[in-house]
């Protein structure tokens, strides 16, 4: 849901030790959330739902979380534009460049 229509305006506060504290904070980094993300997804779901760790993305390309988003967003775009144009030779390089980049992650 977009931030603008359903904005976030309630707090919930609940008390926790310093030890306690820690341990949440680093279960939310390894997760690549902050602490509310953590326990807002813990709270309403009952689990905390990742996919992959943030550091595990940044380790070995230095590629962090929003940029994979912005590809994915970009690539979207330009399947659609394929798709009404029928571009079908700069979408192949395209994918070709992107397989390069995937197979550097792994």
């Amino acid at each position: 849901m977009n931030k603008k229509d359903n904005p976030r305006l309630k707090n919930i506060v609940i008390r926790v030790n310093d030890k306690e504290h820690k341990e949440i904070e680093s279960k939310a980094g390894k997760l690549g959330l902050t602490i509310s993300e953590y326990g807002r997804q813990l709270m309403l779901k009952g689990a905390v739902l990742s996919a992959e760790k943030k550091d595990s993305i940044q380790a070995g390309t230095g590629i962090d979380r929003r940029t994979i988003i912005g590809l994915a967003n970009n690539l979207n775009q330009l399947t659609r534009l394929a798709n009404q144009r029928k571009e079908l030779p700069q979408i192949e390089s395209l994918l070709k460049d992107i397989e390069k980049i995937i197979k550097e992650w792994s």
